[in-house]
């Protein structure tokens, strides 16, 4: 039995940390390969997730008290204030009065803590709570995202950076946005998000039956449709493939594609109607170059058949967790932005400072025609997120920031 199953009686430090999530996002599964990965000689973890599921076998597995507590307050800043007025009233009216009972148990809980983990921004208003309630416990706070800067966002950064202790930031770029949206500096520190390469598993294979294909490249893409990330800019790089009469690239799409959010055009006439991505890329012309897997539990799997994974997000944020679980599986990866310690051009794949189909077009084209090109970014990417993502470097990291805020 390894240490990490086996925590010791001395153990010094107990964390309870707080999971929006619960295993059905990245967050989540970030925050479990953090834990399964650190010192349980050092860190008695337990975890509260707001949905329960397949992820309450793994922590129990892992001898990882979870609970499920599903009025776990949260509020999320959006984009459109009106959409943040409507949000926020349900948020004061409705969900904080139902979680009476779970900040009780939370309050009774956290008599025998030394320190509280928040996992997502959009618990700042429970960390308000928490502070008033215990005004000496330690509060730590993983910031994960980059909210659009609007009134509601530098509201709840505010907020969160009063309440919390410390933050702990995925990259730079979340902790200057925090610093931008709050008026201040907070006090943290950077900590890449842990990447387990896990391997296929065979008894699991739909997924890997469905990608195989003679002479294929296969282009995957892991996520769930919303308009800031841009799958529908994959529909021009197909049209451009057909007009350069390429047979080979095909994208094979994980996750939900209804078709949500503020849509522009015949985008927005087919969500009006209830259609999909698919439903666009048929009436684009293109379906015969998509296959549409819906949710797929088991992303690996994906993966290990993939050729490249593709990120034309709108929101220039090349180092999501898709993204990093590519590379750390030798997946070259192309997305957008100008930040390049994980997708790099000629590298580890092709980062575009602004999305251009017919450029992508062209190196998907040029690379599936390049087997020892495409040696070389594979093994170049699973060497950079081996060094820069090792769990339990990442989680030793962790456990030394937390040892600086504990009671």
């Amino acid at each position: 039995m390894s240490e990490t199953e086996n925590p010791s009686a001395e153990t010094s430090l107990r964390v309870l940390a707080m999971d929006i999530e619960g295993g059905h996002g990245g967050s989540s599964r970030s925050l479990l390969q953090m834990l399964r990965a650190v010192d349980r000689r050092q860190v008695a973890p337990e975890v509260w997730c707001r949905c329960g599921g397949a992820i309450e076998d793994v922590y129990d597995a892992l001898g990882i008290p979870v609970t499920v507590a599903p009025d776990m307050p949260r509020l999320t800043a959006l984009e459109r204030n009106s959409r943040n007025l409507i949000d926020g009233w349900r948020f004061f009216a409705k969900r904080w009065p139902r979680s009476r009972e779970f900040r009780a148990r939370l309050s009774a809980r956290l008599q025998d803590i030394d320190l509280l983990h928040l996992n997502h921004v959009s618990l700042f208003w429970l960390a308000r709570w928490v502070r008033r309630e215990h005004p000496s416990l330690p509060i730590t706070m993983h910031i994960r995202t980059q909210p659009v800067n609007n009134i509601v966002a530098r509201w709840q950064s505010r907020i969160a950076v009063t309440s919390c202790s410390g933050f702990v930031y995925i990259t730079e770029n979340e902790r200057d946005h925090l610093a931008r949206l709050s008026g201040s500096k907070p006090k943290g520190e950077v900590i890449y998000n842990p990447v387990e390469v896990a391997d296929v598993d065979p008894g699991k294979s739909d997924v890997v039956d469905a990608l195989t294909r003679d002479d294929s490249f296969t282009a995957v893409c892991l996520s769930n449709f919303a308009p800031s990330r841009g799958l529908d800019r994959l529909i021009e790089v197909a049209k451009v493939l057909d007009r350069m009469k390429d047979q080979r690239i095909r994208f094979h799409i994980a996750g939900d594609m209804h078709l949500a959010g503020a849509l522009r055009g015949l985008l927005a006439h087919v969500a009006k109607s209830g259609g999909t991505l698919a439903d666009y890329a048929e009436q684009q012309g293109v379906a015969h170059r998509f296959t549409f897997l819906g949710h797929v539990s088991n992303p690996e799997n994906l993966l290990s058949r993939a050729d490249v994974l593709l990120k034309p997000t709108r929101e220039n944020n090349p180092w999501g967790r898709d993204i990093l679980e590519a590379l750390g599986h030798g997946v070259p990866v192309a997305s957008v932005g100008s930040y390049n310690r994980f997708v790099e051009t000629d590298r580890t794949g092709l980062l575009q400072p602004t999305f251009d189909a017919p450029e992508l077009a062209t190196w998907l084209v040029a690379l599936a025609q390049d087997r020892q090109r495409q040696k070389q970014l594979r093994h170049q990417a699973a060497e950079r997120i081996a060094d820069m993502c090792d769990p339990h470097r990442q989680a030793e990291k962790l456990v030394r920031f937390w040892r600086l805020y504990a009671r």
